[in-house]
């Protein structure tokens, strides 16, 4: 895993399923920012970590999804680490269960077996409302980045060096996604646009990025939203169900996938894009046996 210097004492490092942040307390301790996606990228982040001599001390914890957790629980159990996460996705990371608030589409039982290593307690709560949290002897800024999840969060090192999350992904990322994550599409863009009014030195991208100047990567990121809106909206057939237009929408956008997770997630993020049409007035809703059907306005 390559440990790429960004500014001061701060890192990122980059790993295969996402790119985490890296504080240096001092010459030994370290606070990561995410801890990655635990099949592809705790092997590399252990290595790494005991390669350059760490001992991690601290862990933030952006939102509760399984590629920003994956080994948060196991870090803090080898290193006796502090974690620390906004109190929402605190809540949810608390248990496998009680994962299935930011993955609704899968049971009980499936959270326990697909979450079972990422839950973890947290030790430090994060208010909705706080820019700041003095963090393992360090002072942090907080970031309150909500729509993706709802209480996701970007964090600041006092480098003044922006971890920003999945808020707005890079450019490759971006060009290979067909459909955006987000729990609440308007919240989102709002918090996307927010990034625009920052000064920070270096922004770092939990997926593969890191700019000095993250408005054009802003820029792109709600452009794509719109585009996908639109390309949601475009194959809607007055009438429709939401089975009916998101089994239409995936055949148009050539998905191909069995895999019950992804089809799941598919679902979710189809749901968020509906919604936000809805609240826009684009689609007007009609009841029949207790079931939607859509129609264009």
């Amino acid at each position: 895993m390559e440990l790429r210097h960004i500014l001061g004492n701060t890192y990122a490092a980059m790993g295969v399923g996402a790119t985490m942040g890296l504080y240096r307390l001092n010459d030994r301790d370290v606070v990561l920012i995410d801890t990655g996606i635990r099949q592809k990228d705790r092997a590399d982040l252990d290595a790494m970590i005991e390669e350059n001599g760490f001992a991690v001390r601290g862990i933030f914890a952006s939102h509760a999804h399984y590629d920003h957790c994956g080994s948060t629980a196991y870090l803090r159990r080898r290193w006796n680490a502090q974690t620390a996460a906004q109190i929402i996705e605190a809540g949810i990371a608390a248990t496998a269960e009680s994962y299935r608030a930011n993955y609704s589409f899968a049971t009980y039982e499936e959270c326990r077996t697909y979450f079972a290593q990422e839950f973890f307690p947290t030790d430090v709560l994060i208010g909705t409302e706080d820019d700041s949290v003095s963090f393992c002897g360090a002072d942090f800024g907080i970031l309150q980045l909500p729509g993706h999840t709802a209480g996701q969060i970007g964090i600041v090192t006092p480098d003044n060096v922006a971890y920003v999350a999945d808020c707005v992904i890079g450019p490759s990322a971006l060009a290979g996604s067909r459909l955006l994550t987000s729990m609440d599409i308007a919240t989102d863009l709002k918090s996307k646009a927010s990034l625009r009014e920052l000064s920070c030195k270096a922004y770092i991208l939990a997926h593969h990025d890191v700019t000095e100047d993250i408005r054009p990567i802003v820029d792109m990121n709600i452009a794509a939203v719109h585009r996908m809106t639109g390309e949601i909206l475009d194959t809607l057939e007055d009438g429709m169900t939401s089975d009916q237009w998101r089994i239409t929408y995936a055949g148009a956008m050539g998905f191909r996938t069995a895999n019950a997770f992804k089809l799941g997630v598919i679902r979710r993020n189809f749901s968020s894009f509906v919604v936000y049409l809805e609240e826009r007035g684009q689609i007007g809703v009609e009841w029949h046996a207790c079931t939607k059907h859509y129609f264009h306005r």
